[in-house]
């Protein structure tokens, strides 16, 4: 018998997580105020404004988008010298850890002792 099981205190997870799904359902029922058509009908009619062919968060999705593609594709960008400073990095760091495991010998497997 373990320790938590011997002072009662093995019930605190299922007592947590049934409060929490209640108070989450009472939050949930709370802060949904109008019928849920409605707020439907509000949410598609806001996306569709928002990224309409000639919406003005599309614009300045696609002039963001074509910064960071210009700043990646310079050779002299401080983003792309930042970049593939991290791949080498990353490349040399997988490199010594491939190293290390294969000087590493495979470990005996570990077997229970034997009570009698």
């Amino acid at each position: 018998m373990s320790e938590n099981e011997s002072s009662g205190g093995g019930g605190g997870f299922g007592w947590g997580l049934f409060v929490g799904g209640v108070l989450g359902l009472v939050a949930g029922a709370y802060l949904a105020s109008g019928p849920g058509r409605d707020q439907v009908d509000q949410l598609r009619t806001q996306t569709i404004e928002l990224t309409g062919p000639d919406s003005i968060m599309r614009a300045r999705a696609r002039a963001a988008a074509g910064k960071a593609r210009t700043a990646v594709s310079d050779p002299e960008h401080p983003l792309r010298r930042a970049v593939q400073e991290g791949v080498t990095a990353a490349r040399r760091r997988r490199a010594e850890l491939d190293a290390e495991r294969d000087d590493v010998p495979p470990a005996d497997p570990v077997t229970p002792p034997v009570e009698g």
